[in-house]
């Protein structure tokens, strides 16, 4: 009985520690992304500073898709390809618009 006990005590405290650590990887990822999208504007001037293609990869503590698509846009850019690599994350590639 006393083995059961631990066992159940056991299970509970993996369970309840992989949801605080969830919970911690979320808030991290959304730090990340806000301080981010405060630097939106230089991010993307330095990202399309002049280069003929440019590889961007987007996932949840970086800008925002539509962000990227964008300000490539406004940078004189447009989006040629893109590829998810995992459910939240995607491989952009732009080029110079001619």
């Amino acid at each position: 009985m006393g083995f059961i006990v631990v066992a159940v005590v056991i299970v509970f405290g993996g369970l309840i520690f992989a949801g605080w650590a969830g919970f911690a990887l979320f808030l991290s990822a959304e730090h990340l992304r806000k301080k981010a999208e405060a630097n939106a504007p230089a991010i993307l001037d330095e990202t399309f500073s002049g280069a003929e293609d440019v590889v961007v990869k987007v996932n949840l503590e970086s800008l925002p898709y539509e962000r990227y698509v964008l300000g490539a846009k406004e940078r004189g850019y447009r989006l040629a390809n893109e590829t998810s690599t995992t459910e939240n994350s995607k491989t952009l590639i732009f080029e110079r618009a001619r």
